[in-house]
C-alpha cells in the first residue's frame, strides 16, 4: 500500500515541475497580470453584471415544466452557449459511435505507470490538452483480474481541494471518499481527473484563485480556468470509453461539490454520458432567489459565465440533462443546500422529468453527511442503472 502511494506521488511530482516552470500561454488567470489587481474589485463588478443579466435573461424558474418541443429548444440553446462561452465548441461530442473518439486530435494520452492500490488496478495517465499544452494527471481504476465482459465506466470529477486525485483515489476517508477506487472495488471502471486550478497543477508555488479567473473571463482576457477543467473532463470521458475493458455504451459521471457541477456540464457536452449522480453543493448559488451580496468566496464566483447568464441563471443547468437518468441530493447536515435545492433545483427537475414522461429517471437523495460524497448510495444507483 505505502509503495503504491509513493508511486502516485512520484507520478505527480514531475508534472508539477513541468507546469510550474513553463505555464502555457493564454492559460488562465495564473499567467494574467491583470487578474490579481482586479480581485478586490470583483464583487461590485459582479453585482452590476448580474443585475444587468437578471433584467434580460431568457429563461426563468417559472418557465418550468416546459412542453417537449419548447424544452428541446431550451436544451439546445443552453448546451450550445456553454460550449461557445468557454471556447470549447471543438470538444463537443454528439452521438458517438463505437470506441473511436471524435475529439482524439484534441488531446494526447500517455500511460505512465500501472500500480495496485486498495485492491484495484490503477493506471496513471498524463493527458496533454490542446491548444494550451496543459498536462493533467488522471487515474483510471479497474477491478482486479479479468472481467467476463466489458464493464460500465464512471467518470469522477473533483470538488474544491488542493489534492484532487489524492481525495478521489488514495484517501478513502476524504470528503470525496476515494470514490474512484470504491467504484472499481464494486466492479466498475472509473477515471479520476485532477482539479486544475489548485493543488498539483498550481504555478510558482501558489494555489489557483477562482475569483481571479472570473475577473479574467469578464474582461475576455485569456482563457478561464473552467475551460481547461472541462477540456480535461471531456478528454477523460473519451479515454475511459476507449479502454478495452470498458463498455462505451454505459458511461456515467459523478462528483461532489464542484465535482457535481463538472459532472453536469461534461454530460451537457458529451453524449457518451448516459447517467449522472450530481452532489454539487448548491448553496449561495447564482440562482433566481440569491442576491450578489449573499455570495461568499471563490466557490461561487468560479461559476459566473456571463454568456450563459443571458439565457438563464445557473440553477437551470442540471435540468438540461433531462431525460437521462439523474441522481441528485445533499447531506442532512447541509440545511442551506436543502432550502436552495427545494426552490431552484429539485422542484424544477422533478416537474420537467415528469413532463417528459421520465419521472422514474430522476431521484433525489438526502444522505447522512454534509457536503460529502455518499459513495455507497451513488455506487448502488449506478449498479441499478447499468445492470445488464
Amino acid at each position: 500500500m505505502q509503495k503504491s502511494i509513493i508511486c502516485l506521488v512520484m507520478f505527480l511530482t514531475p508534472l508539477v515541475t513541468l507546469c510550474a516552470d513553463e505555464p502555457p500561454t493564454n492559460s488562465g488567470s495564473q499567467s494574467d497580470p491583470l487578474a490579481p489587481i482586479l480581485g478586490p474589485h470583483l464583487k461590485p463588478t459582479v453585482a452590476i453584471l448580474l443585475d444587468h443579466y437578471r433584467a434580460k435573461r431568457k429563461y426563468v424558474n417559472s418557465d418550468f415544466p416546459m412542453t417537449r418541443d419548447k424544452f428541446t429548444g431550451f436544451k439546445a440553446e443552453i448546451r450550445t452557449e456553454l460550449a461557445r462561452t468557454l471556447g470549447i465548441t471543438d470538444w463537443v461530442v454528439r452521438s458517438p459511435a463505437g470506441k473511436k473518439s471524435p475529439i482524439a486530435d484534441q488531446f494526447e494520452d500517455r500511460l505512465i505507470k500501472t500500480i495496485s492500490l486498495h485492491g484495484v488496478t490503477v493506471e496513471l495517465h498524463a493527458v496533454t490538452l490542446e491548444p494550451t499544452g496543459l498536462i493533467v494527471p488522471m487515474a483510471l481504476c479497474l477491478p482486479n483480474g479479468d472481467t467476463p465482459q466489458p464493464t460500465p465506466g464512471v467518470c469522477v470529477f473533483s470538488g474544491h481541494t488542493t489534492h484532487g486525485l489524492h481525495d478521489l483515489v488514495v484517501n478513502l476517508s476524504s470528503y470525496q471518499q476515494g470514490v474512484a477506487v470504491r467504484l472499481a472495488q464494486a466492479g466498475f471502471a472509473s477515471i479520476a481527473v485532477e482539479k486544475i486550478d489548485t493543488g498539483y497543477l498550481s504555478r510558482n508555488g501558489t494555489k489557483g484563485n477562482d475569483e481571479n479567473a472570473a475577473a479574467t473571463l469578464m474582461l475576455s482576457w485569456g482563457s478561464v480556468l473552467r475551460s481547461h477543467q472541462l477540456r480535461a473532463c471531456l478528454a477523460a470521458t473519451e479515454i475511459l470509453a476507449g479502454h478495452a475493458r470498458v463498455d462505451e455504451t454505459r458511461i456515467g459521471a459523478t462528483g461532489v461539490s464542484l465535482g457535481g457541477w463538472l459532472a453536469v456540464q461534461t454530460a451537457m457536452l458529451n453524449d457518451r454520458i448516459t447517467a449522472v449522480a450530481d452532489f454539487g453543493m448548491k448553496t449561495r448559488s447564482i440562482s433566481a432567489d440569491v442576491s450578489p451580496e449573499q455570495y461568499q468566496g471563490q466557490r461561487d464566483l468560479c461559476h459566473i459565465l456571463p454568456g450563459m447568464l443571458s439565457l438563464s441563471d445557473r440553477n437551470l443547468m442540471p435540468v438540461v440533462l433531462a431525460p437521462i437518468p439523474m441522481l441528485a441530493g445533499h447531506g442532512r447536515n447541509d440545511a442551506a443546500s436543502q432550502r436552495e435545492h427545494a426552490a431552484n433545483y429539485r422542484t424544477i427537475c422533478e416537474a420537467q422529468y415528469s413532463a417528459l414522461d421520465a419521472a422514474e429517471d430522476y431521484s433525489y437523495l438526502i444522505h447522512a453527511g454534509g457536503d460529502t460524497m455518499p459513495s455507497e448510495e451513488a455506487i448502488d444507483w449506478f449498479k441499478q442503472r447499468f445492470a445488464n
